[in-house]
This record gives structure tokens, sequence and C-alpha cells, in this order.
């Protein structure tokens, strides 16, 4: 298939490379010019491991084709996927403008060349948005050229996307009718991962459903574990013992306590559905609860630090997580700019920093990264530890450096009683 893919962010790359690598030949288009630049060399635009190889790959092979020119993507295509932005706002509402955009764009191509498309979108979108915001965009058009419609929620980890998008349990796919799409049906059964169709609106909203669950999982192995360390319990040993038991369908995927939850999915999310209590007046205190224990838990981090009086710190690792260039909504950038209000100096150390990205959206944020492993670890008198990684650097730490090892989970027993020196 000839399958166009419209938003080369996060999402849309990681659709680009692997369906490049099923054999499609996949025309990416994105308004900003750097991104597309970006493909045409065979190099991502944002950092997920094993993409690089597998868009280097489809570029030699000539499967791969990027524009910022609409026309050029949608023609002749014989599937477009809608992976554009849906940011929230600080009230949680979700933000349909770049969909909605996106749909008119396509609009305008139909009307022009009398071509029926069939339209996949995976931009995480509340329940209605295709029937009541991107249906109404194609309302007038003739019957025969009313395109297909499909929504396809991704369940993607930045770190994993690669191997979550060939290997995850179940791919979903929203319908007008709640039945299979032979379109859908040919892209998507690349395997016998099952295939399961719904309404759009189920569809919709069962993406919300994982991140709602994911966030509450992390907010409460936090919350259970802060009790059990002042009761003495063995917390790696009572963890692994917990999450052994699979028999109630229960996995160790983010059942780790140590650090809050941040990145693109589960704040936004989590904010969408609140959003969606107040609008239809339904109490969620235990939603609502996630956040207020995932910021307590950005302040218990802070206030540990804050007591040990240190006038300067190194903090080894900046991103949301290990794996991933990501900083959206990073506990560490927010505990990065606490600790600078508090007068302490700050030095970063991380591998998955993109500079370039970080010097766009972050600016004040670049002086305080530090590339080379031995000047951050030089002299050091307080470090903190926000992602995997650290064993290969801490030869470089001084004896007598206090490490605060959040990502440890054995030190997480260690919290709220005593610190210990590395």
């Amino acid at each position: 298939m000839k399958v166009s893919i419209f938003g080369l962010g996060y999402v849309g790359v990681v659709n680009m490379a692997c369906f490049s690598k099923l054999g499609h030949t996949v025309f990416g288009c994105d308004v900003k010019p750097h991104k597309v630049d970006q493909i045409k060399t065979g190099k991502s635009p944002v950092f997920e491991p094993q993409v690089d190889e597998l868009l280097a790959s489809g570029l030699n092979d000539g499967r791969i084709l990027a524009s910022t020119d609409a026309f050029d993507a949608l023609s002749s295509s014989d599937a477009v996927l809608i992976c554009v932005g849906t940011p929230s706002g600080t009230d949680g509402q979700v933000n349909l403008d770049f969909t909605v955009n996106t749909a008119l764009d396509i609009l305008k191509f139909i009307e022009a060349k009398k071509e029926k498309l069939t339209l996949i979108f995976r931009s995480t979108i509340p329940p209605g948005t295709i029937e009541n915001h991107i249906a109404s965009v194609f309302k007038n058009l003739d019957t025969a050229l009313q395109p297909e419609l499909i929504f396809v929620p991704e369940f993607l980890r930045e770190g994993s996307a690669v191997n979550d998008f060939f290997h995850c349990s179940r791919i979903v796919i929203g319908t007008a009718d709640g039945k299979e799409s032979a379109k859908a049906k040919a892209l998507f059964g690349f395997s016998d991962i099952p295939l399961v169709f719904t309404t759009y609106r189920t569809a919709e909203f069962v993406k919300y459903v994982d991140n709602a669950f994911h966030a509450l999982k992390i907010a409460f192995v936090n919350e259970i574990y802060q009790l059990a360390s002042k009761e003495g319990v063995d917390i790696p040993q009572a963890n692994e013992i917990f999450t052994m038991d699979t028999h109630l369908n229960i996995s160790s995927r983010y059942l780790r306590p140590g650090l809050p939850y941040g990145g693109s999915c589960l704040p936004k999310d989590l904010r969408a559905l609140h959003y969606l209590s107040v609008k239809h007046q339904i109490e969620t205190p235990l939603l609502h609860g996630i956040a207020s224990t995932n910021k307590s838990l950005q302040n218990q981090m802070l206030q540990r630090i804050l007591a040990k009086h240190c006038k300067e710190v190194v903090l080894f690792g900046l991103t949301f997580k290990s794996g991933t260039d990501d900083v959206r909504e990073s506990p560490m950038l927010n505990l990065l700019n606490q600790l600078i209000q508090h007068g302490i100096q700050v030095k970063v150390f991380d591998t998955d920093i993109n500079l370039f990205s970080l010097r766009i959206d972050h600016p004040s944020v670049v002086k305080h990264v530090e590339t080379n492993a031995e000047r951050a670890f030089a002299n050091a008198s307080h470090v903190v530890v926000c992602k995997k990684g650290f064993e290969a650097y801490a030869t470089m730490v001084p004896s007598q450096a206090h490490v605060f090892n959040f990502f440890s989970l054995a030190d997480f027993a260690i919290a709220n009683t005593q610190e210990r020196l590395f």
C-alpha cells in the first residue's frame, strides 16, 4: 500500500518507520520543513531506539518519502494516517485544532482531485471527536467521495515503541458501525495480534482507560511503599512478591516505586478525564487524586534534597524516563527549576537529551547541561539519580558525595527515614 502520514512527531515517525519495514511505501507530511528535511536524510526528528535504522533502510529501498505539500502526500494514497498533536489546555480540554485543520486540508484535496480516501486517526482524542468534529468536515461531499473514517488508538511507550508496534497485545479499530473495515484489516493485520473492531467512541475512550490505569499504578505503588518504608519492609522483595501474582492480571509494568510519572500522555490524558468529569458533573475523586499523589511525590523529592542544605547538585537524568529524549512534563525538569529557584547551582548530565530541541523548547535549561560525564561529576558534592544507567558513571563520583538515587528500588526504602552516602 501507499500510506500517507500527517504529523511527523513521535507517533507519526514511529508509524512511518514500522509500516516501511512491513513493505509499504510511506509518504510523510508535516508543516515543519526541518522535520521533513531530517526524514529525507534518514534521521528521525524524535529520539526512539531502532527508528533511525528503519528510516535509513526505508529510504535506501525507496519506500519512504516526505514533503510539506499535502497534495503530494495524498495523491493515490491507499490509507492516510493522521498523527498530529492533540495538546491539552490548563483545564484539561483537548485542543483539536491540529486534527481538524488536517481534515480541512484533506477536504481540499478530495474536492480538487475527486479521490475517495481512507482516513485513519491515531492521535489521542476524546470520545465523540470523530462523530462531532471530523465527520462534519466532510458532510457536504458527494456520497461517492465521503472518506472512510477510522480511529486506531496507539499504545506506544517511549523507549520501546517499535517493539510495542510489532508486539502489542491488541489493535483496537474504531469504525462507524463497529464492524470490520477491509482497508484497516489489510493494513493492521500484519501478524497474529488480535484486531478488535468497535465503535468510534469506544476506541477513542480505551486509550484514556489505559493511561489512567498506568498513572494510577505509579501513584499507588509510591503511596503504598511509603507506608512500607516506615514499617521496616523489604521493599524490593515485597514488590517482587506483589508483581508475581499474574492470576489477577497484574502486570509489573508501571508498578515500580520511586519516580513520579510524566511525559506527553499520562498527565495530558488525566487532565482530559478531569475535564470530562467536570463537564458531565460526575465526581471522580480517585482519578483526581492520582495527579495529587504524583505532585506530592515530586515535592517529597525536592524536600529530601533541600534537607541536605546542598549548594550544588548534579542531576543525572532530565527526560521524563529512561530511553527517550522527551522532557515534556518531566518531573525532573520541574525539579531542576525548583532547585534553581532555591538558589542551588545545578548541572545536568543526560545522554538522551536532544540539545537542539532543548534550545527551542527550554532555552534557559541549556546552560545547565554538561555533555561530558567527567566534567559533570568532578568535585560533585550531591548527585540526584533520576534514570537508569548511573552505574556506568558511579566511579566518576567523588567518594564523599551524597547520592539521592530515586531510580533505585532498594533506596526507596530509605526515603523519609535516612539517607546514605554512596
